[in-house]
């Protein structure tokens, strides 16, 4: 396992220059992320590129269409199960529903009594299981969730501005993708959406570590210790009293949804209580969990497969369901895929032909042309073999950040348009990426009042013009997540022998502290992996020091210099 220590512990170093022929990315007297090359040497070493596994080798036997708003349940009568000679699988349905406990009530389902059919049913509800049998044994089992307009969303008044027209927008996250790690692993990707008019924001910084901080700095602009004080995810029922921006988005006419891949660890549910009511007008969590009832196959440990298609393209396969059906209503949703990512630096490579054919159908549905898109991932990978290396360290701190503007924007927005490419080269953070939201609306709706991100009251929307000289502290990102620190080298003279015997000391010191309650003092450093400190600097110095202790455990602690 690897474990990363944020707290910046202090050492004293001598000044010298050390010269360097690095190439940045950012460079400014505030920021200098250095630039590191996609196939570098580091990278090289880990990159294994995987095929695209099937989870079935036929057609799916079932499959459901939505016609007048009204969906439908079909048999394949073409697919290899149907062989002419024998009888046809006898194959039933049922509904599924969202059926939580009082201690998790975002957990759990229920299924209904499995019905007959034989070719086509119309649906009475959204989400569907189907079982299919040939000589009393179970040769095909799927789940589908067609989507339709439902009443409640009917009832939706839409935003009643004359002069504007509302802007939707579609959020797809890869989870674990670093920038550089898709330009590596999803080049056909990479090359649709620069070739469709998206924009790569390529200084896009964390704000924290893990998932769900990130998410909620995103979707409410609190940080993980406001989010714990104002609405503690812990307890049952507080997550739906934080102020998640698809509520602003609901109160205003749009249509919400919310889908995330392996309900296990999903952003809202690992550790924490989810949501009481349902977050959203769509929320396909209880999709999911059916899903993951089926025979799932996991590959590096993530569920791939459930039943016969794979998590990730069921996921994408609801975006594009989602902005389809509502292609002419305002719509917010939120897609998130953990499956193909999330465990492996080189799982990505697998989906990137589907990926960038969803995007593909993205174009030919207009969904392009008329929504905002942002492609985003919350961070890069946080372990493995390439974490442990420097352009690992800021590979994790800089995900995935693409967006695509609607094409009217331009004509209708000039200014901001402007501002919004001036933006591509400067330190981005996700609560920029709040403030964006927010101005989404106050662009679609006049009357909607924007409140600063409570976690940085200094971040500002894309379509603003970002000061080039902003720091980590203005764009709210903590030191430990701060990638303004120039560049890392192992080749420092300063790092002599008592230096490293010196910093190991005081991370088997703190160590030991962090592990108080696990026999602390068995524990002790036998390997120094790596010790760099970093060059060409803003302001701070400081040492990225690995190392392995007597478990096999590895730690990466950060130290800042005194003296330089």
């Amino acid at each position: 396992a690897m474990y990363v220590l944020t707290l910046l512990l202090i050492i004293i170093f001598k000044t010298i220059v050390v010269s360097s022929d690095t190439t940045f990315i950012l460079i400014t007297n505030e920021c200098k992320i250095p630039s590191f090359p996609t196939f570098s040497k580091e990278a090289k070493e880990v990159f294994d590129p995987q095929n695209y596994t099937n989870c079935t080798d036929s057609e799916l036997l079932t499959s459901t269409t939505v016609v007048n708003n009204t969906a439908y349940l079909h048999i394949n009568g073409e697919n290899e199960i149907y062989d002419e000679d024998e009888e046809p699988p006898t194959c039933c349905y049922s509904y599924v529903t969202r059926n939580g406990t009082d201690e998790e009530p975002d957990v759990g389902i229920s299924v209904s009594e499995c019905t007959h059919f034989n070719t086509t049913v119309r649906l009475e509800s959204a989400t569907v299981m189907v079982k299919c049998e040939k000589d009393s044994n179970l040769v095909y089992e799927n789940v589908h969730n067609p989507i339709t307009i439902t009443e409640e969303v009917w009832k939706k008044q839409s935003i009643t501005n004359t002069h504007n027209t509302p802007i939707s927008v579609l959020i797809l996250v890869i989870d674990s993708v670093s920038r550089i790690n898709f330009n590596r692993t999803m080049p056909l990707t990479r090359k649709f959406l620069l070739n469709n008019k998206f924009t790569d924001f390529i200084a896009y910084n964390k704000v924290d570590d893990n998932t769900f901080p990130n998410c909620m700095a995103l979707l409410s602009g609190l940080n993980l210790r406001q989010t714990y004080s104002k609405c503690n995810p812990r307890e049952v029922g507080a997550l739906d009293e934080c102020p998640m921006i698809w509520y602003d988005f609901q109160k205003l006419g749009y249509v919400t949804a919310y889908a995330e891949d392996w309900a296990d660890i999903s952003t809202f549910n690992y550790n924490i209580k989810g949501f009481h009511k349902p977050p959203t007008d769509y929320y396909f969590k209880p999709y999911v969990e059916a899903a993951e009832t089926l025979n799932v196959t996991r590959k590096e440990g993530m569920p791939y497969c459930a039943g016969p298609e794979t998590e990730g393209e069921r996921i994408l396969n609801l975006a594009k369901d989602f902005a389809v059906t509502f292609k002419n209503q305002p719509s917010f949703g939120v897609f998130w895929m953990n499956t193909f990512s999330h465990n492996d630096i080189n799982a990505p490579s697998g989906m990137d032909e589907k990926v960038a054919n969803f995007f593909e159908e993205l174009r030919n549905e207009d969904i392009l042309r008329n929504n905002l898109v942002i492609l985003l991932s919350d961070h890069g990978i946080r372990f493995g073999k390439f974490r442990q290396t420097i352009q690992g360290w800021f590979e994790e701190r800089l995900p995935l950040a693409f967006i695509s503007l609607p094409s009217w924007f331009k004509r209708q927005f000039q200014w901001e348009y402007k501002n919004f490419h001036n933006n591509t080269n400067k330190l981005i953070s996700t609560y920029d990426l709040y403030m964006t939201l927010q101005d989404v609306l106050k662009k679609s709706a006049p009357n909607y009042k924007p409140s600063s991100s409570l976690a940085c009251p200094k971040c500002q929307s894309l379509f603003s013009d970002i000061n080039k000289q902003r720091s980590c502290r203005d764009a709210g990102i903590p030191e430990p997540w701060c990638t303004c620190v120039g560049e890392f080298t192992t080749k420092d003279p300063r790092i002599t022998e008592e230096v490293n015997e010196e910093a190991s000391k005081l991370a088997l010191k703190e160590i030991r502290r962090w592990l108080e309650y696990e026999e602390p003092f068995s524990t002790s450093v036998t390997n120094i992996i790596s010790s760099a400190v970093n060059l060409n600097r803003t302001r701070k110095s400081y040492l990225l020091f690995v190392v392995q202790t007597n478990t096999d455990a590895i730690y990466q602690i950060l130290f800042r210099i005194r003296g330089v």
